[in-house]
């Protein structure tokens, strides 16, 4: 399988990538946000389009170690422009402020039964690393086939929580949501290169059933 890719102008893609977003979300079920700049733009416009999340059950793709109401939280930036605004009743953040390895395993046995029957709609951002969730390059987390959440080491000295593979893969749905002229050689490489996975942790979706990228002309400009 190769990647879906849409693309649409900068002042496009948050709108575009809302109501993409919208229509994807099953009508119950569950449904992975993410984190990140590219998300902050779409998600008061998400707020606007799916009637109802009552029926849904709202999980994080990665978090950083910290207090659900601190600024780097990515629970947080998900709680104030998306999930107060809709109400959303059944949300399972990371607790980042408990122990590492404790809350991985703890996130790991919450969405353990989700997981089994397959994650609906995962939402991802990417960096110009490649990394998605909280897996950068060289990350041991990318070679975690048992545990579903693991603590991680940061590149900005932060721990994190972060989804791993089996997980991940366990996405029915995938959708990519990447932005700017600087993630246009990480895009490029995950999408025309054969790079491993361990340089290139996005390339874990490549052989992925139904994995989009919802780029803006920014971002695409490096493809062929």
């Amino acid at each position: 399988m190769t990647f879906g890719i849409d693309v649409v102008s900068p002042d496009r893609h948050p709108g575009h990538a809302a109501s993409v977003i919208a229509e994807a979300i099953p009508l119950q079920g569950s449904l992975v946000l993410t984190g990140g700049t590219t998300a902050q733009r779409i998600y008061p416009l998400l707020a606007e389009k799916k009637a109802s999340w009552d029926p849904l059950i709202v999980l994080f793709s990665d978090e950083r170690c910290v207090p659900p109401d601190h600024g780097a939280s990515n629970f947080r930036m998900a709680r104030t422009l998306l999930l107060d605004r809709v109400g959303a009743p059944k949300v399972r953040r990371m607790p980042g402020e408990d122990d590492p390895d404790a809350a991985a395993a703890r996130y790991h046995a919450d969405i353990g039964p989700d997981v089994d029957l397959g994650l609906d709609l995962l939402l991802l951002g990417m960096g110009e690393d490649c990394h998605i969730g909280a897996m950068f390059p060289g990350s041991p987390a990318l070679n975690e086939w048992h545990q579903l959440c693991r603590a991680v080491d940061r590149p900005d000295g932060m721990k994190g929580l972060t989804l791993t593979p089996p997980a991940m893969l366990s996405a029915k749905k995938i959708l990519l949501l990447v932005t700017g002229s600087g993630k246009s050689d990480a895009v490029r490489r995950v999408i025309q290169s054969d790079e491993p996975v361990a340089d290139s942790p996005a390339r874990l979706l490549a052989d992925h059933a139904d994995a989009t990228f919802l780029l803006d002309e920014q971002a695409a400009a490096r493809l062929a």
